[in-house]
């Protein structure tokens, strides 16, 4: 996620301009006028210096009455379709997250439960280790899925990481064990848990591991049997692991720093932290059946979206959530709806507001957009707003 916490600095230079723009131009407008403009912010978004060679969006705000996706961009030598399936990184935090809030609901584990109570202690081994005090059996679920428990990043680079691996070692296939061995041999704890943020998809792969010990099923059986077959979000899967119901078709290019690696062995390196592979609308399915209650209860999921801990100036993280806050960017934002969810690497967005209703969903298919998505989902929000 090292490609995330760079942009957070280009990310705010970015939003300051728009934020500028946006106290100058608020000239309402009509619905056609709107969807006019969005389709240019779209076709604008588009980048082939930085690698962004299509890009994904749908948007669905039913107070504004307005429902688009949007495909524009080559995958593949082939125009990309709105039904396209897509890596969705990190996103795929969010469905870790909701099988953990699920076995909360059925009783089977407590947020504040120590993770040595479900993982033997040789894995724990050496990743809690912090100023020569090992704090493994202090750590808990809520720990892992907020990032503060102090555990490296085995994928960040600025953690000596295996980002790279994935175009330098394309044929290379990850075990999630293999994961966790990789950051108890080659990393350091950042802090005690509890004492502090920092991103790990380690992390995610020890939830990962949590959820098959207390099921007695794989991780991505869980994915299927709670997520995505109730919900017949039939073209997600976690690559390498399941099918979609519908039949695998061509993923759209990921592109990391320059290289496309989305048929690579190496994004293995995802698995629970984001190895799902989706569509625009069976994750606007998945986002709106969430926050509605039939995936986990609303007690639960409230629980899990309280929002203690910040990604980056305007990104607030909570237990597998992110929310944005746009007034935190710039004060002049502060007309947008905050919006739940979490975001990815490759411009990968899923945000849900409640009051509204409203799904935003992206994907740039490439590391070297992050920050042009913020900005994207910024300009398509506030050109929403302004429908009078």
């Amino acid at each position: 996620m090292k490609g995330l916490k760079i942009a957070g600095v280009v990310i705010l230079v970015l939003v300051v301009i728009i934020g500028g723009l946006l106290w100058v131009n608020t000239k309402p407008l009509t619905k056609d006028e709107a969807v006019t403009q969005i389709q240019k912010i779209i076709k604008n978004g588009l980048n082939t210096k930085k690698s962004v060679y299509s890009l994904l969006v749908l948007v669905d705000a039913p107070q504004k009455d307005i429902n688009l996706k949007y495909a524009v961009g080559i995958s593949k030598g082939q125009s990309i379709q709105t039904d396209q399936p897509f890596h969705v990184a990190s996103v795929g935090k969010l469905f870790t997250a909701t099988l953990i809030g699920h076995l909360v609901d059925q009783g089977k584990l407590n947020l504040n439960d120590p993770i040595n109570l479900y993982l033997e202690k040789s894995m724990l081994e050496n990743l809690f280790v912090y100023q020569g005090v090992d704090y493994q059996d202090k750590v808990t679920i809520n720990h892992l899925l907020s990032h503060s428990s102090g555990v490296a990043d085995y994928f960040a680079l600025e953690d000596n990481g295996l980002m790279e691996t994935l175009y330098q070692t394309p044929d290379k296939f990850y075990t999630p064990q293999e994961l966790v061995q990789y950051t108890r041999e080659h990393q350091s704890a950042y802090f005690a848990p509890g004492e502090g943020y920092h991103y790990s998809d380690t992390g995610y792969i020890l939830l990962g591991l949590i959820i098959e010990s207390i099921t007695g099923k794989s991780f991505h059986k869980n994915l299927h049997e709670v997520i995505f077959d109730p919900l017949e979000m039939k073209d997600t899967f976690l690559l390498f692991y399941s099918e979609p119901l519908n039949g695998k078709r061509p993923i759209a290019e990921a592109w990391v720093n320059g290289h496309e690696v989305s048929e690579n062995q190496s994004v293995s390196i995802d698995w629970a932290g984001g190895g799902v592979v989706s569509t625009l609308d069976d994750l606007a399915i998945y986002i709106r059946a969430l926050y509605q209650g039939k995936l986990i209860s609303l007690q639960t999921l409230d629980a899990m979206n309280k929002f203690d801990y910040e990604f980056m100036r305007g990104i607030a993280y909570g237990y597998g959530f992110m929310q944005m806050q746009f007034e935190k960017f710039m004060p002049t934002l502060g007309f947008l709806p905050r919006m739940s969810g979490h975001m990815g690497v490759l411009g990968t967005q899923l945000f849900y507001n409640r009051e509204t209703d409203m799904v935003y969903v992206s994907s740039f298919g490439s590391t070297d957009a992050t920050a042009a998505s913020v900005q994207t989902m910024i300009q398509i929000l506030s050109t929403i707003y302004r429908i009078k």
